[in-house]
C-alpha cells in the first residue's frame, strides 16, 4: 500500500503539471487502451498509425500510402468530456503488447507527457504560445518550452526534424559555408537562446530532472554542441565555435570523452550514434582543442545529405575530409531514401559493395530502380567491402537497409585502407564479427587478434592496446554526487571493457596482467554502484580468485555484499521520494518506490548463487551471503504466493 507522503507528493506534482498536461491520461494509458480496443486493419503495420496530442485531445492518424502522409485523423480521447470515442477499427480481444511498445519508447513517452502538444506540423508554436503567456513555469514547463524552441530552430534547417513545416524552412543547399542571411541567423540563433535560456533555469532549479540523455544540465549542454554543429554545418567553424562557450559537461563526462578518443589511432574515424556518445567527443576536440585529428561520424546523422556533405567537402578541425564514392546526387536521390535486399538464402554469393556504389553513381540507373519512383533494390542481403586481399563479407538479417546505413558502409570501404575506422559499440551490427576491442572503443579488422568466441558483440581483441588505454592512460574524475543514469551508462561501457580484457588475461594465463587490470578496475569504480554491474562483478570476482588474487576477489564480493544488504534495508514501501524520482515516475512510468519487484529478486538471486559457487571466497563473506539469499526467496516467494 502507498504511504500518504507519497501519494501526497505524486499528487502535488500531478497539481503542478496540469497546466501542461491539461488533465490528460498518460502516453502510456493511451497507447495501451487503443491496443486493447483495437486491432489494426488488414495490412497495417504499427508505423502505419501514430498518436497525435492537440489541445481538444489525442488523435489517432493514419497513413495514406496513395498521398504518401499521414492524413486521416480521428479523436480517440476527448479533453472536453475525459473520454475515449469509438472508431472505426477492428474489435481487440487482448493488449497487443508487441504494438503498444512499438510506440512506447522513452522518447515518445517524454514528448507526449511533457509537451501540452504534440506530434503534427504546428506543434513548437502551440506549445510557445501556450507556455510563454504564463508568469510561473513549473519545472516539466519549463522543459517544455525549451523543447519547443529547440525543435523550432531545427526545424528551419531541414526536413530531417520530425513535424517541421517546409513553408518556413530557409531552404539551404545541400552543400556549402555560409547560407545563413543576417536574419536567418538571427532568427535561428533567437530559437536556439530561448531553449537553452529554459534549460539553463531548469538546470539550476533541478538539476536532477530528468531527460532521455541524462539529467537536464546534461541536455543543455548537449544543445549547445547540437548548435554549434548545425553552425558549423550550414555556416563556418568560426561562427560556430564562437558560440560554444566554456566549461561545458563535468569532469567526469570530459573524460570520458578524452578516454574513447584516445582508443582511437591517428587520423582515425568513429562512429557513434547518440548524444552522449557524439557531443561531449565534439566538445573536446573543438573547446579543449583535443584529438582533433579524430573524425567523429554520428551515423544517425548520415541520413541527411547536408551532414553527409560537411564530412567530405570540410577539413573537420584538424580532421581531413571523408571519402565517399556515392556522389552527392546519388544519395540526393529519393529512391535511395531506403535500399530492398532481395535476399535469396540459397545464394552465398556476396555483392561488391564499392562496384556497386559505382553503378548507383550513374545515370542509368535501372541496375538498381526497376521504375522511377521505386526505392533501390539490391539483388542480395550479402555484401563484400574489399580490402586489400581480405573482405568484409557482411549479412543483413533484414530486408532493407536505409541510406545512412549504406553510407556507413561506404564510408569504410572508401576510407579504411588508409585511415583505422572505429565503433564506440555497436553502431554497425552487420560488422560485429570484424569488431575488435581496441581501448574502450572496436576497430573494425578483417582479422581480429585474440578472436573472442560467442560474443554477438565483439569478435576479438588488442590487448596491448586495451591494456594501455585501460591501465595506463585512463582518465577518471570520481563523482561528487549520486551517479544519474547517464553516468551509470558509462560506466557499464568501462565495467565491459574491464571485465573482457580480464577474461582474456585470465584466459590465456597471463596472471600478472590479469592482477594489474583488476587493480586497475577496484581502484577506480565506485564501490557503492557494484550492485548495479553484478553480473560483471560475479565474473570479475570469479576470475580473481581462478588467480589466487584474494584481495581483489574478497574487495569486490564483500562490496557487492554491502550493495546488497543496503538493499535489503531498503526493501519496503518508500515514505519518502526525490523530485526527480517522482519526475521519473510522471514522465517515464519508472517506479517511485525501491521495493524489490521479481524480476530483481532473480537477479540477485541469480549472482548470489554464482558467487558462492566460488569454493575461494572467504568464509565470512559466504555466510553474509547465505543471509542474503535466504531473505531473497523468501521475498520471492511471498511474491509468487
Amino acid at each position: 500500500m502507498i504511504k500518504k507522503s507519497i501519494l501526497l507528493l505524486c499528487i502535488i506534482f500531478c497539481v503542478h503539471c496540469k497546466s501542461a498536461q491539461h488533465k490528460f491520461p498518460s502516453f502510456d494509458a493511451v497507447v495501451t487502451t487503443f491496443f486493447t480496443s483495437y486491432d489494426l486493419r488488414k495490412e497495417q503495420g504499427t508505423d502505419d498509425i501514430r498518436f497525435v496530442k492537440k489541445q481538444d485531445g489525442y488523435y489517432i492518424q493514419e497513413y495514406n500510402y496513395d498521398t504518401n502522409d499521414y492524413k486521416k485523423t480521428v479523436l480517440f480521447w476527448s479533453a472536453s468530456n475525459n473520454t475515449y470515442q469509438k472508431l472505426n477499427f477492428p474489435k481487440g480481444k487482448e493488449l497487443n503488447a508487441a504494438y503498444a511498445n512499438y510506440h512506447l519508447t522513452y522518447h515518445n513517452k517524454e514528448r507526449f507527457n511533457v509537451l501540452p502538444y504534440y506530434g503534427y506540423v504546428g506543434w513548437t508554436k502551440d506549445v510557445i504560445a501556450f507556455l510563454e503567456q504564463k508568469s510561473d513555469l513549473k519545472d516539466i514547463e519549463y522543459y517544455a518550452l525549451g523543447r519547443a524552441y529547440g525543435a523550432s530552430a531545427g526545424h528551419l534547417l531541414n526536413a530531417s526534424y520530425p513535424f517541421s513545416d517546409p513553408k518556413e524552412q530557409f531552404n539551404f543547399l545541400e552543400s556549402g559555408k555560409n547560407q545563413f542571411t543576417k536574419e536567418q541567423l538571427k532568427t535561428y540563433i533567437n530559437y536556439e537562446e530561448k531553449a537553452l535560456e529554459n534549460y539553463t533555469i531548469l538546470c539550476q532549479k533541478n538539476p536532477d530532472y530528468p531527460t532521455v540523455v541524462g539529467t537536464i544540465c546534461n541536455k543543455l549542454d548537449n544543445e549547445y554542441v547540437s548548435t554549434y554543429l548545425n553552425l558549423s554545418i550550414y555556416q563556418n567553424e568560426a561562427e560556430a565555435l564562437a558560440f560554444l562557450p566554456e566549461g561545458l559537461y563535468t569532469d567526469f563526462v570530459t573524460y570520458y570523452a578524452k578516454n574513447y578518443l584516445n582508443s582511437v589511432e591517428p587520423n582515425g574515424i568513429l562512429f557513434t550514434t547518440g548524444d552522449n556518445d557524439t557531443y561531449p567527443l565534439l566538445y573536446v576536440q573543438a573547446s579543449l582543442k583535443y584529438r582533433q585529428d579524430v573524425a567523429i561520424v554520428n551515423t544517425s546523422l548520415l541520413n541527411q545529405n547536408s551532414y553527409v556533405n560537411h564530412l567530405r567537402d570540410d577539413k573537420v578541425l584538424a580532421s581531413t575530409p571523408i571519402k565517399f564514392t556515392l556522389k552527392p546526387d546519388a544519395y540526393a536521390k529519393e529512391n535511395l531514401a531506403y535500399i530492398v535486399l532481395d535476399a535469396n538464402k540459397n545464394d552465398n554469393t556476396y555483392l561488391d559493395l564499392k562496384s556497386t556504389l559505382k553503378l548507383i553513381n550513374t545515370k542509368d540507373s535501372s541496375v538498381v530502380y526497376k521504375k522511377a519512383k521505386e526505392n533501390a533494390i539490391l539483388s542480395t542481403n550479402k555484401i563484400a567491402i574489399a580490402i586489400n586481399q581480405d573482405r568484409l563479407k557482411l549479412t543483413y538479417k533484414t530486408n532493407y537497409i536505409v541510406k545512412g546505413e549504406l553510407l556507413a558502409l561506404d564510408l569504410i570501404a572508401s576510407n579504411i585502407k588508409t585511415r583505422p575506422v572505429y565503433c564506440t559499440f555497436n553502431e554497425l551490427p552487420v560488422v560485429s564479427n570484424y569488431l575488435e576491442k581496441s581501448g574502450f572503443a572496436y576497430k573494425i579488422v578483417t582479422s581480429p587478434k585474440n578472436k573472442i568466441e560467442n560474443d554477438r558483440y565483439l569478435a576479438g581483441i588488442d590487448a596491448d592496446k586495451t591494456y594501455a588505454i585501460l591501465v595506463d592512460e585512463f582518465q577518471y574524475h570520481k563523482n561528487t554526487k549520486n551517479s544519474s543514469k547517464t553516468e551509470l551508462s558509462v560506466l557499464i561501457s568501462y565495467t565491459s571493457s574491464y571485465e573482457t580484457l580480464i577474461n582474456h588475461y585470465k584466459e590465456e594465463g597471463n596472471i600478472k596482467k590479469c592482477k594489474e587490470v583488476l587493480d586497475a578496475f577496484t581502484n577506480f569504480y565506485p564501490k557503492n554502484l557494484y550492485a548495479d554491474i553484478s553480473f560483471m562483478i560475479s565474473s570479475m570476482a570469479k576470475n580473481a580468485y581462478a588467480i589466487k588474487d584474494f584481495k581483489n576477489g574478497d574487495l569486490m564480493v564483500e562490496n557487492l555484499i554491502e550493495n546488497l544488504e543496503h538493499i535489503k534495508r531498503n526493501n519496503k514501501e518508500s515514505t519518502t521520494t526525490t523530485k526527480a524520482a517522482a519526475l521519473r515516475k510522471l514522465i517515464f512510468g519508472d517506479e517511485v518506490n525501491s521495493k524489490l519487484d521479481k524480476n530483481k529478486l532473480e537477479r540477485h538471486l541469480y549472482v548470489i548463487t554464482d558467487v558462492l559457487e566460488t569454493e575461494e571466497v572467504n568464509s565470512n563473506l559466504t555466510s553474509r551471503l547465505y543471509t542474503l539469499k535466504k531473505y531473497f526467496m523468501e521475498q520471492l516467494r511471498n511474491i509468487e504466493e
